[in-house]
């Protein structure tokens, strides 16, 4: 399961922009909103602009995933700047991040559900993880009616657990987009070229004798099926002969096309395909090739001091897991992984579709409201002819706002999801005469709390009020709080994060 789809966040709210919160300014052209900066900087007015803040967070709540912490603590630090020149833009953008977390275990990867396979444990301990971030673009405005540009990213995480079973975890995301802009008469177009490699790997260790019944881990296949074993032990892959850690990479390409009408209607479609691999030198346990679209229009109408945006979005995104049949063969005293071929244990799809209404007024004040519908699929082909299908249908309603009184700026936004229907869940034999009867090992516990935790009602508030002071210093105080409603298997029904932060415009 791509981390895009978590338990308590809905992708398709975020790609509808259903937030609101950052001050959204409806007269800017939505050229800014896409990955194409040479559109960006075509329509980007002369001048600089800068902020930078730093910050911090406390989040607490038994609402959680097993693999989340009982209390998270963070600080963060960020930076961004742009410039426009006649002939030239440049953006930048600087980003860290430290959190520490208690009570934690599950998942060692640092981002849980990225990628279709995991590697889990289960002694409660601290972890700490640090986030750093940079990245920037350019774009070469040449008074002809093409313009140029690029941006590129790096974004590197450190993850480390120092009790038992511990594991330290580094992970590398890089991102290139060459962009091309094309202005028409009355209409623009764009392109994009869009590469995207992302890499983590799992080094695991135990430091002293290990206790009984301890340092036990779970290679989680897809659904929480796979293979408990210890957790250094062939069927982990965390700690094997020639490869002492658990590699992960993946490479995405493709394309995204832009293109606006006047200030009437804009829309863009992106496609990319991705090949995943877990494994090095030679020997790999399992592939994953992938593939998304994301498309959206937005339709834009000026009047009476307001300007009204009307928003339709679509994503689709396919993912499975192939696990490949390995021999270590040895040959004159040498031994070498042979490939006989692969299986498909898991596959992954996903699509959601929502319409959102935006409203901003010439007085500053800004509305929104929007639904859309996530529909997904997972099923388990692990051990023939036992399968698992797994499908689910949400709804996620939003509406929130921003005003300003004076010197404050108040934003709010307020999500309500829920299960549509029934959560279809089968679990079947495709052979009955085959006469195989142990069905494969899953973590049943933690599945059961996982799907709860999706399919709970639950509300999710984020607000904000921000103080600007005369010099362009201000300090915010934020909140995202969500509240579930019947939940059984997890232990609260409540998860809150409460921060402040203190930046600098100029």
């Amino acid at each position: 399961m791509n981390a895009r789809h978590s338990h308590f966040t809905s992708r398709a709210l975020a790609l509808l922009g259903a937030c609101l919160c950052a001050q959204a300014a409806f007269a800017q052209s939505h050229w800014a909103d896409g990955i194409n900066i040479a559109g960006e900087a075509v329509h980007q007015e002369l001048g600089h602009e800068a902020e930078a803040s730093v910050g911090g967070a406390f989040t607490s709540g038994n609402f959680r995933s097993p693999s989340m912490g009982k209390t998270i603590w963070s600080t963060q630090a960020e930076a961004a700047a742009s410039s426009a020149y006649e002939d030239l833009y440049l953006t930048g953008v600087f980003g860290f991040d430290l959190s520490y977390g208690t009570g934690m275990m599950g998942s060692m990867f640092s981002d849980p559900g990225f990628y279709p396979i995991d590697v889990l444990e289960f002694t409660p301990g601290d972890k700490v993880k640090q986030t750093y971030s940079i990245g920037g673009g350019f774009a070469w405005k040449n008074g002809s009616r093409w313009t140029p540009g690029a941006t590129a990213s790096f974004q590197g995480v450190n993850y480390a657990k120092r009790k038992d079973l511990r594991h330290t975890t580094y992970r590398q995301e890089f991102e290139i987009a060459p962009s091309v802009h094309y202005r028409g008469e009355g209409f623009e177009a764009g392109l994009t070229g869009i590469f995207r490699k992302d890499s983590e790997f799992i080094t695991a260790e135990q430091v002293g004798q290990a206790k009984a019944d301890s340092y036990m881990a779970f290679l989680d296949k897809g659904m929480r099926y796979g293979t408990m074993q210890v957790w250094d032990g062939s069927g982990i892959h965390l700690n094997e002969a020639g490869v002492n850690r658990l590699p992960v990479k993946q490479y995405t390409y493709g394309a995204a096309i832009q293109a606006s009408y006047g200030k009437l209607l804009y829309g863009d479609v992106q496609y990319t395909r991705s090949m995943g691999q877990v494994g090095e030198k030679g020997y790999t346990w399992f592939r994953f090739p992938g593939q998304a679209l994301e498309t959206k229009l937005t339709l834009t109408i000026p009047g009476n001091g307001m300007v009204h945006n009307i928003t339709a979005a679509y994503e689709w995104h396919s993912m499975e897991n192939n696990e490949v049949v390995t021999e270590k063969v040895t040959e004159g005293g040498v031994t070498t992984p042979r490939v006989y071929g692969s299986n498909t244990v898991y596959r992954h799809r996903d699509m959601s579709a929502g319409v959102q209404y935006a409203l901003g007024h010439k007085n500053g004040w800004r509305a929104m409201g929007g639904i859309s519908f996530d529909h997904a699929r997972d099923l388990s082909t692990l051990m023939y002819p036992y399968f698992d299908d797994d499908r689910s249908l949400h709804m996620n309603l939003s509406a929130g706002g921003a005003v300003a009184i004076g010197r404050f700026l108040i934003r709010a936004n307020l999500r309500f999801i829920q299960k549509i229907g029934e959560h279809s869940h089968v679990v079947d034999v495709a052979d009955e005469s085959l006469g195989v009867k142990e069905p494969p090992t899953r973590l049943q516990d933690w599945w059961d709390r996982e799907q709860e935790a999706q399919d709970a009602t639950r509300f999710v508030l984020n607000a904000a009020v921000r103080y600007t002071f005369p010099v362009g210093i201000y300090l915010e105080a934020n909140t995202l709080w969500i509240h579930a409603f019947k939940v059984v298997l997890i232990s609260g029904n409540d998860r809150q994060t409460s921060g402040l932060k203190l930046g600098y415009n100029f």
